[in-house]
């Protein structure tokens, strides 16, 4: 993978922690407002009945799945999973699966987005800037892993 985009994949999954990691705290602190810009209604968003999974906020949701993609794109550039770097065979076979965690991850951030987008447009009546942030970011990891997944697959045939 090209530095750059391994680069920018780092800094979208840290911006995910940020945006996620705003909504957590404004989801668990009551007397905070959501800061929206009255393009949308974060507000009625972050109040409804679908931003809270069995009693846990689902930015919390959010900021984990965007912690565990750090991880593994950290992961990704260091230590013995690097993927420009000689390993063991037990190394090399977690390093290979790296490349299809970080898609996975993505693409099931990505759906569940759309899933909590369409709430917001078809039920809620109500969309937040924050979690159309949040929708984007893993989108675009999504996309920008993808390519990665198929060179992985590639790698293991041989």
């Amino acid at each position: 993978m090209m530095p750059r985009r391994r680069d920018v994949l780092l800094l979208l999954a840290l911006l995910g922690v940020g945006i996620a990691a705003y909504l957590t705290y404004v989801a668990i602190n009551d007397r905070v407002e959501p800061l929206c810009s009255g393009l949308g209604d974060c507000h009625t968003v972050q109040q409804s009945q679908y931003a809270k999974v069995a009693g846990i906020p689902v930015a919390a949701f959010g900021l984990a799945m965007y912690l565990a993609l750090a991880a593994v794109l950290v992961a990704r550039r260091v230590g013995p999973w690097r993927e420009d770097s000689a390993r063991s065979a037990p190394a090399a076979g977690v390093a290979a699966l790296l490349p299809v965690w970080t898609f996975a991850l993505a693409l099931g951030g990505t759906l569940y987005s759309a899933y909590l987008t369409y709430l917001e447009l078809a039920v809620i009546d109500a969309i937040c800037e924050w979690c159309v942030a949040s929708a984007v970011t893993v989108a675009l990891i999504c996309v920008l892993s993808a390519p990665d997944v198929r060179r992985a697959a590639a790698a293991r045939r041989g």
